[in-house]
């Protein structure tokens, strides 16, 4: 492709298209307003770039955070001045924090107008600071096609938000710069060798190593398994990294903190060294400070993030693990190889026992059982954040799932929009939501967009009439859970309003036909479950 730099005969809103799409940009997500007509105008007259209309800016903004997160590509939303921006904030943050990189591209009230206090006007850039890793106003449209190729690969080579501020005088006009080649990709650089020798040398000396991996092994999922059978070292997970390790495997150790296992916190208190990859998450309460930590990472911010390290390693994780595989020496220990398996016994053998209660209303436990029999080995997977995200880790066993979640902002309303997204990414796969009762009514009205373009999804709701995590940590505590209850409607019925199918689970008996009749669907359907609220173990006030 040869890029034109005298080309002057695009304007603005034809420029951003047609960068964007050089760049393998595919769908806008956004929501109309009056400082973006004149972009939406351009989208309308040209095919490269479907625009998705959606129905409220948090859902677009966090439609784009997920398909980031699914692609490791840059993903694109827009909404207008003012209120426009404030809504896009929330599910920016989503991708801020997850390190997603997401371009937003904002209206603006007109150039003549800013500092005057006009309707829907404010300071865009000092509004969306704490989460952007760039973020600019465009002055003059001679300055737009640089503007823009520094927002696009600060996003990408930082792992984050970018955002352009479009005053909507500026998108009519004639943008005089080029379009910008995608970047090359990142050279992969070679570790310090007294690094990696540090590194093993570690390894090499630990009798009861254990592994905890993040979702930043996702490339690299088969050598981390060949790496902990060489070393005998169990496998603990953080939740997106849940389906990159087998769930039957040997060595696999389930999830870390409260939702996580009670293998792995026992593992941890009897470890003598920590590797981890590609993680982190570190819930401090259940790991013991005593134990060594050895870190590898692909970001070099990550490393010793919040805790110390003993020896680290930075850079390409293909090279780095098959460099730690090919020099770390074999382990031979039956005594740890025996403890993990014993208490990996112990353990399956309890959640069983929770799963597979007789009871007349559907237990947690249980739904997260029937899903996990019924839902396709490479279907996604996207989580609210709510009770049922920690009855998920304790119970729900992955295949080939690809899980998504709001991680470290943990938004309420991340899984219909991430779901809606996901099944726009990925058309072939099944695609499955999680939600809670709490957390679906914060973008619902996004179910009407997925209805409009037809997406085949399933929403799994775990109505169980209250913020039950919120609510057993009050009760846990001797707190009165004011706030927590919550007057639902009939789900099923709503659904069915806005022309999705919907199915309601009152009795255990129905759950198991309502789920594979769900999962059976081509639409949109909903399975409202009305479901008990056990408190999860372990809870507490953080």
């Amino acid at each position: 492709m040869e890029f034109d730099f005298t080309d002057t005969s695009r304007t603005v809103a034809r420029h951003l298209i047609e960068q964007l799409a050089e760049w393998g940009c595919q769908r806008i997500y956004g929501v109309i307003g009056d400082a973006n007509l004149y972009l939406l105008d351009e989208l309308a007259k040209q095919d490269r770039i479907e625009y998705i209309a959606c129905r409220h800016e948090t859902s677009a903004a966090l439609m784009a955070s997920a398909e980031a997160k699914l692609t490791g590509k840059l993903a694109v939303c827009t909404a207008t001045s003012g209120p426009g921006i404030a809504l896009l904030l929330n599910g920016l943050a989503d991708a801020s924090h997850d390190r997603a990189p997401v371009l937003a591209v904002t209206g603006q009230v007109e150039r003549s107008k800013l500092g005057t206090g006009s309707k829907q006007e404010i300071d865009q850039q000092k509004l969306i600071e704490p989460i952007a890793q760039f973020s600019s106003l465009v002055a003059d449209p001679r300055s737009f096609s640089i503007q823009l190729n520094i927002a696009m690969k600060t996003a990408l080579a930082r792992g984050g938000v970018s955002h352009l501020s479009v005053p909507k005088d500026i998108w009519g006009q004639m943008a005089t710069g080029p379009l910008y080649p995608p970047p090359p990709r990142a050279p992969v650089v070679m570790p310090d060798k007294e690094d990696l020798l540090s590194v093993l040398e570690w390894i090499n000396k630990a009798e009861r190593p254990v592994l905890l991996v993040g979702r930043g092994i996702k490339q690299v999922q088969h050598d981390v398994c060949k790496l902990a059978e060489k070393i005998q070292a169990p496998m603990i997970v953080t939740m997106p990294a849940k389906s990159y390790i087998p769930n039957d495997h040997p060595l696999f150790a389930g999830g870390l903190g409260q939702a996580g296992s009670e293998v792995s916190t026992g593992l941890l208190k009897q470890a003598d060294l920590c590797l981890i990859l590609g993680a982190t998450w570190w819930p401090e309460e259940y790991v013991p400070k005593s134990v060594p930590i050895v870190q590898i990472d692909a970001a070099e911010e990550n490393i010793g993030r919040t805790h110390p390290n003993v020896a680290s390693l930075v850079g390409d994780f293909s090279y780095l693990i098959a460099e730690v595989i090919f020099g770390v020496e074999s382990k031979e220990n039956p005594s740890w190889m025996e403890e993990i398996q014993q208490k990996k016994s112990f353990w399956t053998q309890k959640i069983r026992e929770e799963a597979e209660q007789n009871t007349a209303t559907p237990e947690p436990q249980q739904v997260m059982r029937a899903i996990s029999k019924y839902v396709r080995q490479d279907a996604i997977i996207a989580l609210d954040v709510g009770d049922h995200t920690l009855w998920f880790e304790r119970i729900f066993q992955t295949t080939n799932q690809e899980i998504l979640i709001s991680g470290r902002w943990r938004t309420l309303g991340f899984a219909l929009p991430a779901a809606m997204a996901a099944s726009l990414v990925f058309p072939e796969r099944q695609v499955v939501a999680i939600a809670g009762d709490g957390g679906i009514m914060t973008t619902l009205a996004d179910l009407s967009t997925a209805v409009t373009y037809q997406l085949p999804l399933i929403i799994f709701l775990i109505n169980n009439g209250s913020y039950a995590m919120e609510k057993n940590r009050m009760k846990v505590a001797g707190l009165q859970p004011l706030g927590s209850d919550l007057p639902n409607p009939d789900f099923a019925a709503l659904a069915r309003a806005f022309g999705a199918e919907g199915v309601r689970v009152e009795q255990l008996s129905e759950l198991e036909p309502a789920i594979q009749t769900a999962l059976a669907s081509n639409q949109v359907c909903l399975v409202d479950i009305c479901c008990n609220d056990p408190v999860v173990p372990h809870t507490h006030i953080m």
